[in-house]
């Protein structure tokens, strides 16, 4: 999703300016989740239960405001006209520029959220999206969903697919949350690249749902029509990886850079692998307890191969040397206690 929150960020620092030059904090930072008018109250309530249960493992950092739009036009755009009063409100935003553009034709609005899931429903395909949408000026962690279809019951997808997004989008902003510059530029370079930012945020969302659910603190949602279970989910990036075709094929882990690469879908495959391989050969908090914390006075690369204990291509040729294992060699370093 980050291809969209990249564009997204850089549109929305023209609209709003920026004065501040760290990222402002508050004192007693909570979570917010708002669902449109279309939607049960109880997809709200799962999310803002996920959330919690992040937040108390990865940290709470900044407030948090989660909007999940359906499919319903109207009930959408009520959801945005309430998104914009908070932000005129909170003086963030003048209500009438905010609903020009979020619920306009631009491209990455708010509104864009709910007319995707119209369109998927409409073509009866599930497609879904989320993200991470900023905002760093203002001091909090907001996201869009659209809408969840594993929560709605919607094309027997299981409601732990959505869970895991969640986990993943908060992962986004544990990322964000270590850094304290409100630059652009400065905190895009920060991020790191795609394989890392995409690999690790679903890597850790996928182990967290394990363990989160191994320990029974996740919502109890619908089992859809397949299993969703750590290793089933990691053993179909495998697959993903190993069918990639064409110019993807012969592509190492460090060349997936930048969103707008063909090959940029594979980076969250490999990049998820990458991030199991790096803890086995580290353990299970080196991202949270060692890399992030020093991400902003090293550098991302810096950073990464001070934790990891070998340089960018040293890490890179042994991770590809990894992939070349068999399947079941590389299953066999997940951490599934």
């Amino acid at each position: 999703m980050r291809a969209r929150l990249t564009a997204l960020l850089a549109a929305v620092t023209v609209v709003l300016g920026s004065c501040a030059s760290e990222v402002p904090l508050s004192e007693d930072p909570e979570i917010n989740v708002f669902v449109a008018d279309d939607l049960s109250p109880a997809v709200g309530e799962t999310v803002r239960a996920t959330l919690e249960v992040a937040s108390t493992e990865w940290g709470l950092y900044w407030p948090v405001e989660y909007w999940i739009l359906g499919v319903d036009e109207t009930a959408g755009l009520g959801l945005v006209t309430q998104f914009c009063e908070r932000r005129d409100d909170l003086g963030q935003w003048g209500f009438d520029d905010c609903m020009d553009r979020e619920a306009g034709s631009e491209q990455h609005a708010m509104i864009e959220y709910q007319q995707l899931g119209a369109e998927a429903l409409a073509n009866g395909e599930t497609f879904g999206t989320a993200g991470w949408n900023g905002t760093p000026e203002w001091g909090i962690h907001r996201f869009a969903s659209s809408q969840p279809w594993g929560l709605t019951g919607v094309g027997g997808i299981p409601g732990d697919e959505d869970v895991k997004t969640v986990l993943h989008e908060y992962w986004h902003a544990v990322q964000h949350s270590f850094i304290t510059t409100t630059d652009f530029e400065a905190r895009d370079e920060l991020m790191g690249p795609v394989w890392f930012v995409e690999g690790s945020a679903e890597y850790m969302a996928q182990y967290g749902h394990h363990t989160f659910s191994s320990q029974g603190r996740l919502p109890q949602e619908p089992k859809g029509d397949w299993p969703f279970t750590f290793e089933s989910q990691m053993e179909g990036k495998l697959f993903s990886i190993d069918d990639a075709s064409g110019e993807c094929q012969e592509r190492d882990l460090i060349s997936i850079e930048t969103y707008d690469d063909p090959c940029s879908e594979l980076g969250y495959e490999l990049g998820a692998w990458a991030i199991a391989y790096l803890v086995d050969l580290t353990g299970p908090n080196i991202l949270l307890d060692e890399f992030h914390p020093i991400v902003e006075e090293l550098g991302w690369q810096e950073a990464f191969e001070t934790v990891s204990n070998l340089s960018l291509d040293e890490f890179n040729s042994s991770f590809m040397g990894f992939m070349e294992k068999s399947h079941d060699e590389r299953l066999n370093i997940l951490k599934v206690d």
